[in-house]
């Protein structure tokens, strides 16, 4: 039989796999702990290292210890005896402080696990008491005293039944409670809304504080100066609201001149009182009746105040469209154009003025029994749904 020849292959190169040097094991047999009561294990422990100990997990646990004379004079109580008390305290060591294991092992079904733990609570807070005062002792000292103090059995055992009946609660009932919170939030929101403008109002109704005393207006001469600042700082108005009293308004009024006017001042202003009543007199006494109502010329009675300055006839179609709001503007915006009047009206003589000024008071009125039936509505539906529920 001919021999194979074996060719190298050339650019692969090979590797000897690393040899891990491993301290040798034994197989041995130990305590799963330091107590006694657990069991023993058998595993593989590495040479010249420690056996592992689990005695670290061990949890520690702050046993009441009490003796006879000390359970006399400060730990009695009427339902409990001495060794009853030792059994808690013996069976809340053995189950490592777990409540669930304890009311398993303690043995008495006529004990409930809130009894037990108002005893043990009690127990706790009486020793750490004698231990350390209460005025000496630390925050978290004093924290735990505290808890274990406000201990309630009768409100424990109503937070388990409320939350056994909400854990088996069925899906009608978890969805009329959605319901009823959003209905709540809604009346919550809607209050608060209320108290809102409650407080809106009482701020407006409020008057003003007086920042000074008027201690210094007692004398007939101090209020006399300030009634002649009233006047001065009435004057610097457009329109006065106050009228000077005294011997200078008896002479103005009697038509005579008042200090510091001269004869022909006086002409003039009485001159101008004349020309202002006499609705004849002037450029408008020169126009017949048709040319007035051509020109759109109009004679103001003589009890109308008339704005200060030049005024056109169409600002009066194009200041009503103008509400105190944006939202109030658009609302008069849209039921001018579903009616078709137009944005700007070219020609507006008297009698287009008059029967807009009749259009905008329906508007007007309109916008306010809307308003009214939509508030209406909104009660009804609110009605409705509390007799529904």
């Amino acid at each position: 039989m001919a021999a194979v020849e074996k060719r190298p292959t050339s650019g692969v190169r090979t590797f000897k796999r690393a040899r891990v040097s491993r301290p040798p094991a034994h197989w041995e047999r130990s305590q799963a702990g330091n107590r006694p009561d657990l069991p023993t294990i058998t595993h593989w422990q590495k040479a010249n290292t420690e056996a592992p100990s689990f005695a670290k997990y061990n949890v520690e646990l702050d046993v009441p210890i009490f003796d006879d004379d000390t359970y006399e004079a400060h730990l009695t109580d009427p339902n409990w005896t001495l060794e009853e008390t030792r059994h808690l305290v013996n069976v809340y060591q053995e189950a490592s402080g777990k409540w669930p294991v304890i009311i398993d092992w303690y043995g008495r079904p006529d004990r409930t696990m809130e009894d037990l733990k108002a005893r043990f609570y009690k127990l706790r807070a009486i020793l750490l008491q004698l231990d350390t005062p209460i005025q000496s002792m630390a925050a978290p000292e004093y924290t735990l005293y505290e808890t274990l103090t406000n201990f309630n059995p009768q409100q424990e055992l109503s937070r388990k039944r409320l939350a056994e009946n909400l854990l088996h609660r069925k899906k009608d009932e978890a969805d009329e409670e959605a319901v009823l919170l959003a209905e709540l939030q809604r009346i919550m929101a809607n209050q608060a809304s209320l108290d809102e403008s409650r407080e809106d109002l009482r701020r407006r109704l409020d008057y003003p504080k007086a920042t000074s005393s008027s201690y210094q207006y007692s004398t007939s001469q101090a209020l006399s100066n300030l009634w002649q600042q009233l006047i001065s700082a009435d004057r610097m108005r457009k329109t006065q609201r106050l009228r000077p009293i005294g011997p200078q308004s008896a002479m103005s009024v009697d038509g005579t001149n008042a200090p510091g006017q001269t004869p022909t001042s006086a002409r003039a202003r009485e001159s101008m009182t004349r020309n202002s009543q006499d609705p004849t007199s002037g450029s408008a006494s020169r126009l017949s009746e048709r040319d007035m109502a051509r020109f759109g010329v109009l004679l103001a009675p003589g009890n109308e105040k008339l704005p200060a300055g030049v005024t056109f006839a169409s600002d009066r179609l194009s200041k009503p469209r103008i509400a105190k709001s944006t939202i109030q503007s658009e609302k008069i915006a849209a039921i001018l154009q579903h009616i078709g009047v137009p944005d700007l009206i070219p020609l507006p003589t008297p009698a287009v003025i008059e029967a807009f000024d009749g259009l905008m008071g329906k508007v007007h009125a309109l916008l306010e029994m809307r308003k009214v039936a939509e508030k209406e509505e909104q009660e009804l539906r609110v009605r409705e749904a509390e007799v529904a529920q």
